[in-house]
């Protein structure tokens, strides 16, 4: 697969919104495309696809450094930190819940 279509890919599947621009022979016929390599290389610096450009301003680019971006925005599953304790633990500051004592009295 394409570089820029696996950058498209992983994108979409991350719900991340983007506007696509061709800087390349993405279309046959020049007046379909949106953007020309000069362009690329004054957006950019640099006349390499694929180019992501944020809103702030940065560029990243190839497209192994774009995916790990993709992949830096997606939301990690919590992991629990060595100082909380688990669950099913009583945490060291609550008292253990205790069995409560029978009776003393003379057996029967």
């Amino acid at each position: 697969m394409h570089p820029c279509r696996r950058v498209q890919r992983a994108l979409r599947e991350a719900g991340i919104e983007y506007e696509k621009v061709i800087a390349a022979h993405g279309s046959p016929i020049p007046f379909l495309r949106k953007g020309s390599r000069e362009q690329l290389r004054q957006e950019t610096g640099t006349t390499k696809l694929p180019a992501l450009k944020l809103s702030d301003g940065t560029v990243i680019t190839p497209s192994r450094a774009i995916l790990a971006w993709i992949a830096e925005q997606q939301p990690s599953p919590q992991q629990p930190s060595p100082q909380q304790p688990s669950p099913q633990q009583p945490s060291p500051q609550q008292p253990s819940p205790q069995q409560p004592e029978s009776p003393a009295g003379p057996a029967g």
